[in-house]
């Protein structure tokens, strides 16, 4: 697995799994959208800061 890989699996844990161990859990449709669109996001934000690392 690259880096941008491994960060975005780190990073979608930490999403997904953070609001659970914080007693806080996406309850409303609302919620689980924004948890989607910020997984999304970082899915197209880390392929693009991948060669920034390479340097």
């Amino acid at each position: 697995m690259d880096g941008a890989a491994a960060s975005f699996v780190i990073l979608a844990a930490v999403g997904v799994a953070g609001p659970y161990v914080l007693g806080v859990p996406p309850r409303t449709h609302r919620e689980w959208v924004c948890l989607a669109l910020t997984l999304a996001f970082l899915a197209w934000l880390l392929p693009l800061m991948a060669p920034l690392r390479s340097r």
